[in-house]
C-alpha cells in the first residue's frame, strides 16, 4: 500500500512538472499538418484539428497532445488490470503491476514522449490484453483484423506506427495465442500488420512533397512558450520563465522543411547525427530494453529464458517484427525511443505470458523484492525512456 501511494504521488508530480514546465510546442506540431493542401503524411490529425472551431486552434492542440498521454496511460492501466484481474491476487502480482508504471515505456514515456505514434502503443496493448481473455480461433482472427484497420488509420497520423508496433503484434499472436496453427498464425499476422504497412506505402508512394510552403500557410499564427529558442537556464525555467515564439514562423522554420524530404534525405540527416551518438544511443537503448526484460522476470519470477525460448517458436515473425524497425532506425534520429519503444513490445508481451505462469502465485523472494523496490525507485528519479537520442538537434 505505501508503494502504490508513493507511485501516485509520483506520477501525480510528474504531471505537475509537465503541465507548469514542459512546452507542448513541438508535440502540437504532430496535429499541424491536414489535408488541405493535398494527400500528405500524418494529415489526418491536422483533419482532427478541424473538427473544433477554428478560433480555439491553440485549445484544441492542447486537447489533443494530452488526448495522447491519457490514450497511453489507459494502455499501461489495461495492463496492470489484466496482471491484476486474472486469478487470485499475490504479491507477485502487486509487484508486477506496480512496476509497470516506472519501467522505462511506463507512465513518464507517455508523459513526455506526447507523439501520435502513442496512439498505435495503446492499440497494441488493448490486442495484447484481449488475446489473453479470446481463446477461440475465430475471435483471434477478428481481434487481428479490427487491429489491422486500427492501426492503418493511425498510420494516416504517423507513418511509422505499423513498423514500430508489428513487432509487438507478431510476439503476442506467437506467445499469447500459442495454439495457432501455422496457416492460421499467418493469416492473423497479415491481419494484423499488414493493412498498416499497405497504408504506410501508400503514404510513400503518393504523398506529395515539396509543398512545405503551402503547408506553412495553413498554420495560423499564435504564441506558444519555447524556452529552448530563449536560451534559458534550468533555473529560470524551473521559476516559471516563459520565452514565447510565434508557433506559425517557428513550424514554418523547424518543422514543415522535414516535410520536403525524400528517404534519401532522412538517411543523410541520421547519419549527420555521427557515429558516436549514435553507438553510444543504440548501448544505451539496448540496456533500456535489458533492465525492462530483467525488472520484469524478478516482479513475476519467471525467467526470461521461458519467454524467449516461447517467442522463438516463431522465429521467422519474430525477426520480421525486428526487421520492420529497420526503416526507423534509418530515417529516424530517436534511436533510444526505437529501443524503448522495442521494449515495450516485447515487455507487455513478457509481462502478459507471466500471469499464466505458476510463478506468479508463488511469494516473491527477498531479493526480488529489493532489487524492484530498489530499479523502481531509480527509474523513478531518472525516467531512462524519456531520451530520444543523444546528440541530435533540437528543433528551433
Amino acid at each position: 500500500m505505501t508503494f502504490a501511494l508513493l507511485l501516485v504521488v509520483w506520477m501525480a508530480s510528474l504531471l505537475a512538472i509537465a503541465t507548469s514546465f514542459v512546452p507542448d510546442g513541438y508535440f502540437y506540431s504532430y496535429f499541424s499538418v491536414d489535408y488541405s493542401r493535398g494527400f500528405v503524411r500524418r494529415g489526418l490529425a491536422g483533419e482532427i484539428v478541424n473538427l473544433f472551431p477554428r478560433d480555439d486552434y491553440f485549445g484544441a492542440l492542447r486537447v489533443l497532445r494530452w488526448s495522447l498521454t491519457g490514450a497511453y496511460s489507459l494502455g499501461l492501466a489495461g495492463l496492470m488490470w489484466s496482471v491484476l484481474g486474472r486469478g487470485r491476487r499475490s504479491r507477485r502480482k502487486w509487484l508486477l503491476a506496480l512496476l509497470i508504471p516506472v519501467l522505462p515505456f511506463g507512465f513518464a514515456f507517455g508523459l513526455f514522449s506526447a507523439r501520435t505514434d502513442l496512439f498505435g502503443a495503446a492499440a497494441l496493448a488493448a490486442f495484447a490484453v484481449s488475446l489473453t481473455t479470446v481463446t477461440s480461433r475465430r475471435g483471434i482472427v477478428v481481434l487481428s483484423a479490427a487491429f489491422g484497420t486500427v492501426l492503418a488509420v493511425l498510420t494516416l497520423m504517423h507513418e511509422a506506427t505499423p513498423f514500430l508496433f508489428g513487432l509487438g503484434a507478431l510476439a503476442a499472436l506467437t506467445v499469447l495465442a500459442p495454439g495457432l496453427t501455422g496457416s492460421v498464425f499467418r493469416s492473423c499476422s497479415v491481419l494484423a500488420v499488414g493493412p498498416g504497412l499497405a497504408t504506410a506505402l501508400a503514404v510513400t508512394v503518393f504523398g506529395q512533397q515539396g509543398i512545405a510552403q503551402a503547408l506553412c500557410q495553413s498554420v495560423p499564427h499564435g504564441p506558444v512558450n519555447h524556452p529552448m529558442a530563449g536560451k534559458l537556464t534550468a533555473s529560470q525555467i524551473l521559476h516559471g520563465v516563459r520565452y514565447d515564439i510565434d508557433y506559425h514562423d517557428w513550424m514554418c522554420r523547424a518543422i514543415l522543411p522535414l516535410f520536403d524530404q525524400s528517404f534519401g534525405d532522412a538517411m543523410q540527416f541520421v547519419r549527420g547525427i555521427g557515429v558516436l551518438a549514435l553507438a553510444g544511443s543504440t548501448l544505451f537503448g539496448i540496456g533500456v530494453l535489458a533492465a525492462s526484460t530483467y525488472l520484469i522476470a524478478q516482479a513475476s519470477g519467471v525467467p526470461v529464458r521461458r519467454f524467449r525460448d516461447v517467442l522463438l517458436t516463431r522465429k521467422v515473425a519474430v525477426a520480421l517484427g525486428l526487421v520492420l524497425f529497420l526503416p526507423v532506425f534509418l530515417t529516424g534520429v530517436d534511436w533510444i525511443r526505437w529501443w524503448t519503444t522495442i521494449a515495450y513490445d516485447l515487455g507487455i508481451v513478457f509481462v502478459l505470458y507471466a500471469t499464466r505462469q505458476p510463478e506468479i502465485g508463488e511469494p516473491p523472494t527477498r531479493r526480488s523484492t529489493t532489487v524492484v523496490a530498489v530499479a523502481g525507485i531509480v527509474l523513478a528519479l531518472l525516467p531512462v525512456g524519456v531520451i530520444p537520442v543523444f546528440g541530435a538537434p533540437t528543433p528551433m
